[in-house]
């Protein structure tokens, strides 16, 4: 069937507002004169045992009787009540749920009646998750009359369209909100955070991250690359850089120390190869993560929280702290002034309690650890 030009606008809109939920107003005002109705809105139904409207977009409404629709009466209207009961159904319109005649004795059509001018109702909606529902309803008043099979009909080609739009703009969102997520928790961070590309450009780069940056104190990044001020540190970091590009050698990264020019106890280095499956369209596809751990800016590490999730002794849990915090095993030794011999043996010990194999698979667990906000 060809589709007219405005029917067509109305299906451009939908996909806007999947891209920009601010445009939902817009497309319900396109709907809305297409369908010959007097309002329209847009909404999310969420909720198993107590369904609730958690979004609701209205156009041509009075606001105060909206507002008093969703906090109170929402929770008697039979068509919010056969929509969650029935989310299924594609299309529901007035025939579906309730006669005209139980309209006029219906507490809620009483309150309707009063409060908003209209008396009928077409819906369109999606499932999205379970018990998490969306869609688009439209209103027409008595006088505009009944939506009719024509009308049904032309709602039903909308609604193919709408069902897709609703299902992209559920994916985007998803997306933005762990992304957010991941961002926030990164940002808690003390150590610095930088996510490569294939190219080594820094793609991502945490709050801690910027702070290196300013102090200038051996570390400097832009987007093209990180690099030391040292040139022996920063022969070592694009080795370690290359070898996760290229995932030779450790599997899981390496790790190493770069002094500094204000002499401050070295920055522990930890380079680690990130997974490479992303989406055929993703422009945001790191490859490499580095992570830089400043001394000086080492909390209360968490010797406890150590202990309690891998069964560590304090002295095991200590040598750890020291290794996740970029110190070599023999260097390690020294500050806990115990031998060599005795750190290996301690070290063995915590690759046991940890189920690792190698130093730099335990930095990587103990980063994770100790670094969590």
């Amino acid at each position: 069937m060809a589709l007219d030009e405005r029917t067509l606008a109305v299906i451009e809109a939908f996909y806007d507002a999947a891209l920009d939920e601010t445009l939902w107003r817009s497309a319900l005002q396109q709907v809305t004169d297409l369908s010959g109705s007097l309002g329209a809105s847009f909404w999310v139904l969420d909720g198993v045992d107590t369904p609730r409207l958690s979004t609701f977009v209205t156009i041509n409404f009075d606001p105060v009787a909206i507002k008093e629709y969703v906090e109170h009466t929402a929770a008697i209207d039979p068509t919010v009540q056969y929509l969650a009961a029935h989310a299924d159904v594609p299309i529901v319109h007035d025939g579906l749920v309730i006669s005209e005649a139980d309209k006029d004795k219906h507490p809620y059509y009483d309150w309707h009646e009063r409060r908003i001018d209209t008396r009928f109702r077409v819906v369109g909606q999606a499932q999205l998750a379970p018990a998490v529902q969306a869609g688009i309803a439209l209103h027409r008043t008595r006088k505009a009359g009944r939506f009719e099979r024509g009308d049904l009909d032309q709602f039903a080609v909308l609604h193919r369209h709408l069902e897709r739009a609703l299902k992209i703009a559920v994916r985007i969102g998803s997306l933005e909100a762990v992304t957010g997520f991941a961002k926030e928790w990164l940002d808690r961070c003390t150590a610095a955070v930088f996510l490569l590309d294939n190219r080594k450009h820094v793609v991502f780069c945490n709050r801690a991250a910027e702070a290196l940056q300013s102090n200038g104190d051996g570390v400097r990044f832009s987007a093209q690359r990180i690099s030391l001020a040292r040139r022996e540190d920063e022969s070592k970091l694009q080795s370690l850089i290359e070898r996760a590009l290229s995932r030779s050698g450790s599997q899981h990264g390496g790790t190493m120390r770069a002094q500094r020019p204000s002499g401050k106890q070295p920055f522990g280095i930890f380079v680690s190869p990130l997974a490479r499956e992303y989406p055929t369209l993703s422009m945001f596809r790191p490859v490499v993560c580095v992570i830089v751990s400043d001394p000086d800016r080492r909390p209360s590490l968490p010797i406890q929280r150590l202990q309690e999730s891998f069964a560590l002794t304090e002295a095991e849990a200590r040598l750890a702290v020291l290794l996740a915090n970029g110190e070599d095993l023999r260097r390690a030794a020294e500050q806990l002034k115990i031998t060599y011999g005795t750190a290996r043996t301690r070290l063995a010990q915590i690759f046991q309690k940890t189920d690792t194999r190698r130093q730099t698979e335990l930095v990587r667990l103990m980063l994770t650890t100790s670094l969590a906000p």
